[in-house]
């Protein structure tokens, strides 16, 4: 590893340095708004769409949907918009597919996409990125909730779940510098149900002292005593969380053509008060998974890599 360490290559950031504190992709996601911060966007709030989608089957959507049009031709009759109004979404919506796929109309899913590969290095307090790579040291938690009940996230106990973590995180992200908070993603547990899916979210921090602290906190406190007073009555729901501490040296992480996810959505603050991404253009430095760990490979290890990176043509 110590030929890794006395490297002082410059990196190439992904964006510049942002005046204005971004959001956490979590909180972004449920759009909190808060002085000086990014204006929340607007309609609906992502997390609520995508967990009210996954509280039914597919087939109780379609059911919904086809009892929805039942309706309505009991009250106005089988005429022809009643019938045909269904079909007519449904072949806009075939339509517009089939512009973005020829490229006749923009294709959203591309938005904020960066080309090519990228990876995670944290900069130094003056701004630059510089340095070996896996070049800090982190903690990450990964908390998760799952309502076993008929009600989905309308049963008992559910919102006051809710609520006390979105309290949590809010608190995190209004000092979030001082307080070791980077960031955090929300992900669904797409292997295990076909509904009513378990809810994960990954807090990536400074420390495991930093995640402590944040239990020990006045508003954790609260929802941890409530949790306690009422657990009796709330069987129904599970709860789970995971930390792992993570020293320089002993991560890395690539992204192909990805918007900011995982690690690369987190943020932290220089010396000049701005806030950047740890997201750069990979280099030589970053060719192999070796390497973004700093790992000094054996002969036999370097003819294996070298061996994959002619077959495939490129390094991972």
């Amino acid at each position: 590893m110590a030929a890794f360490d006395k490297q002082e290559t410059t990196y190439k950031p992904v964006f510049e340095a942002f005046e204005q504190q971004p959001w956490s992709q979590f909180s972004r996601s449920r759009n909190f708004a808060a002085a000086g911060r990014p204006a929340p966007a607007k309609g609906r709030p992502v997390t609520m769409s995508v967990v009210l989608k996954d509280q039914l089957t597919i087939s109780s959507w379609l059911l919904l949907g086809a009892s929805a049009q039942c309706g309505l031709i009991g009250l106005f009759g089988a005429r022809l918009w009643t019938l045909g109004l269904p079909v007519l979404v449904l072949g806009s919506r075939l339509i517009k597919t089939v512009l973005q796929t020829t490229g006749v109309i923009r294709n959203p899913f591309l938005d904020g996409i960066i080309r090519g590969r990228t990876t995670c290095h944290f900069p130094d307090a003056d701004g630059e990125y510089k340095g070996p790579a896996s070049n800090k040291s982190m903690a990450v938690l990964l908390i998760s909730v799952r309502s076993n009940h008929p009600m989905g996230i309308a049963a008992p106990g559910m919102k006051e779940l809710g609520e006390t973590f979105n309290a949590c995180v809010k608190w995190l992200e209004e000092d979030s510098h001082e307080r070791g908070f980077l960031g955090m993603t929300s992900w669904i547990n797409c292997s295990d149900r076909t509904a009513n899916n378990e809810l994960l979210n990954i807090g990536y921090f400074r420390s495991v002292e930093d995640i402590h602290a944040l239990a020990h906190e006045a508003i954790h406190r609260a929802g941890w005593k409530w949790w306690n007073e009422s657990k009796a009555n709330l069987d129904h729901l599970t709860l789970t969380h995971e930390i792992f501490a993570v020293d320089e040296g002993s991560w890395e992480n690539v992204f192909v053509n990805s918007a900011p996810t995982h690690l690369g959505t987190t943020v932290v603050k220089g010396d000049d008060g701005k806030w950047r991404s740890p997201l750069i253009y990979t280099s030589p430095a970053h060719r192999s998974s070796a390497n973004r760990m700093r790992r000094t490979q054996t002969e036999a290890q370097k003819k294996r890599q070298d061996e994959s990176d002619a077959l495939t043509g490129e390094a991972y």
